[in-house]
């Protein structure tokens, strides 16, 4: 049998995506709040992609928005006691991705429900004016959108940067121990869902 095809055989038996069970990625710490940090990274990311929510993202749907919405949804969400959410850069987009026998894609128990499509960047694409660049998971291809196009959102944040020294950027406790963690937006909870004093 030709050494080629041997070599091709042996690939494909170390190929085996579809029979192994997802186990995540060690480098990432899932916090109860439906946050995960990245010890590789430093960074906070928002476990569920924008529009879903929940324990394992089962609430809503991922939701595409326009340029101006996924800026405006980053520079104004309140999540899990943090007011400094952001778009990703591209190289902090593109660290999540995973390799796979065929394809990309993300650490679907890390990041579940995660799209395979493509997620804005907070990087303007230089030669087309109100443009981001995107990543798209499916391919792992960098992109460009405009500001007609609509795309997914995954919110992430610096890690360390809440703290007593940069107060703007956290949340007061009165409003972390009330902010529901289900996709509503803060003050629509129900009056069973209010904390005792």
């Amino acid at each position: 049998m030709p050494a080629a095809l041997l070599a091709g055989m042996a690939v494909a038996q170390e190929c085996v995506d579809w029979d192994a069970a997802p186990i995540p990625d060690s480098r990432y710490i899932q916090i109860q709040n439906g946050t995960v940090y990245d010890r590789s990274t430093g960074l906070m990311w928002k476990q569920c992609p924008e529009g879903a929510a929940g324990v394992g993202c089962t609430m809503g749907e991922p939701q595409a928005f326009k340029l101006d919405e996924a800026k405006r949804r980053a520079r104004e969400w309140r999540f899990a006691g943090y007011a400094d959410w952001r778009l990703p850069t591209q190289d902090e987009l593109r660290s999540l991705l995973v390799r796979r026998c065929y394809g990309v894609g993300i650490d679907g128990v890390t990041f579940p429900r995660t799209p395979a499509g493509r997620f804005w960047t907070s990087d303007p694409a230089t030669y087309y004016p109100d443009s981001a660049w995107t990543l798209d998971f499916r391919r792992g291809h960098l992109g460009y959108g405009t500001k007609r196009d609509a795309f997914y959102v995954r919110l992430v944040r610096d890690a360390e940067a809440c703290s007593p020294e940069r107060p703007a950027t956290c949340l007061p406790y009165s409003e972390r121990r009330l902010e529901p963690h289900d996709g509503r937006e803060p003050g629509t909870e129900d009056a069973d869902d209010q904390l005792d004093p």
